[in-house]
């Protein structure tokens, strides 16, 4: 099969990659070298700077594409070019995702007609497949409408209302409606935990057991040795952006309720800042909450390289995941693969990956209290069980999100996707 897949956040990106980004770059690189053809659209920009990138033998193509320019291909059916100028509308429009969308619209067109996709997958975040669904619904585009899936990641009205922000904004608006409007008019749709597949069957008002569920694949993340000094003296980390919705200002609180009887204790926050509020960012609103005397416990090292996430990672005997709201992190994926034990909160995909007590601990609340009691139960574990407990988190997630499984589900699907929507032959 002829697979495209459409990513604005596919790495390296102009944004610190993330979950989406991360699973792109796995799941293209699995099918490619199972014999499988890919083709990925990212964004074009100074740390990614080739138009067009063939790797893996030529099985895996990287297209990238200018946010400063149209492309030459055809806008409609009277092969009428988009302009500079429209495209710069969208992009100063209240959701600058519009042109990406579009330009990822006219370019999957021009793919489809000259190496013929058999399918489509992109995220439902920003919708970046909006534009090529409306021009289908429209009748317009290329004769051959390969179908579409939409994996569901994060829609952004849901980090939107848990991280606290204005609802009323233009921006959530348009991403409501587009992120609607392609989650319902794709041929078929993919998420990666249990959690979000039944919340978004309610939520957008689909049938029941519509979403196919598919973990996540491990990728390459190494498992890491740690000596018993690390098991005993070993920091723990939080790794993703500081926003609140992944738990953070709760977490500071728990953290800091339990650093005065722990002063040797050290905790890490590696992860992009984010705006907060009232002029300051999410780190400033987290260090407000440190009292002077135990800051020196805490380190904020922003967006940080893979290797040297790696590095802090091995240096770690815990990782916390305490989000008010997840999908299926992959930040506890990596965590757990490295052979960390992992301290979670229950709102997400965390539980369908952490056995409780066994290769972690989910918190029975995501509040300061519910997290300071997991957090204490986690430091009284001796060094030599924490350090089997990772063993056991390894395995857990190795199996969870077995490369090999995961590729043989997404080929049946794909392939069952494809065969369903082939027209039919002459009786």
């Amino acid at each position: 099969m002829r697979h495209l897949i459409i990513c604005p956040e596919y790495p390296p990106a102009p944004i610190p990659t993330g979950g989406i980004g991360t699973y792109v770059r796995n799941i293209a690189r699995l099918l490619a070298e199972a014999g499988e053809t890919v083709h990925v659209i990212g964004p074009l920009w100074q740390e990614a700077s080739e138009p067009v990138e063939e790797l893996l033998g030529g099985r895996l193509i990287v297209h990238r594409l200018p946010a400063d320019r149209a492309l030459d291909v055809p806008w409609n059916q009277g092969r009428e070019a988009l302009a500079l100028d429209e495209l710069n509308w969208l992009a100063w429009s209240a959701l600058p995702a519009h042109s990406f969308s579009m330009q990822a619209a006219l370019y999957a067109e021009k793919l489809i007609e000259d190496v013929g996709i058999d399918l489509i997958e992109a995220q439902e975040y920003d919708a970046p497949l909006y534009y090529f669904q409306l021009r289908r619904s429209l009748g317009l585009g290329p004769d051959r409408q390969p179908p579409c899936i939409v994996h569901l990641h994060s829609p952004s009205e849901m980090i939107f209302h848990y991280n606290d922000w204005n609802m009323a904004r233009d921006d959530i608006r348009d991403a409501r409606q587009m992120e609607t409007f392609s989650i319902r008019n794709a041929d078929l749709l993919l998420c990666p935990s249990r959690y979000l597949a039944r919340q978004s069957e309610k939520h957008y008002n689909l049938d029941t057991d519509s979403i196919n569920t598919i973990p996540l694949p491990v990728g390459n993340t190494p498992y890491l040795v740690r000596n018993i000094d690390v098991w005993r003296e070993g920091s723990i980390c939080f790794v993703g952006r500081l926003e609140p919705r992944k738990g953070v200002v709760e977490w500071i609180d728990a953290a800091v309720a339990v650093a005065n009887e722990y002063p040797a204790l050290h905790f890490e926050f590696i992860g992009a800042d984010l705006p907060y509020g009232e002029g300051r960012s999410v780190r400033e609103h987290l260090e407000s909450r440190i009292p002077g005397a135990r800051m020196a416990q805490f380190a904020f090292r922003g967006n940080v390289s893979l290797d040297q996430l790696m590095d802090y990672l091995g240096k770690a005997k815990i990782a916390v995941v305490p989000s008010r709201w997840e999908n299926f992190p992959n930040t506890c994926v990596e965590a757990m693969r490295t052979g960390l034990p992992v301290l979670a909160s229950a709102n997400g995909g965390m539980t369908e990956m952490i056995e409780d007590g066994s290769s972690g601990w989910i918190a029975r609340s995501q509040d300061p209290a519910g997290l300071e009691k997991a957090l204490r139960t986690a430091l009284q574990t001796p060094e030599l069980e924490l350090a089997s407990m990772g063993r056991r988190a390894a395995e857990r997630i190795g199996g969870v999100c077995n490369n090999d499984e995961t590729l043989a589900r997404h080929l049946e699907l794909r392939s069952d996707l494809v065969m369903r929507s082939r027209p039919a032959g002459p009786t």
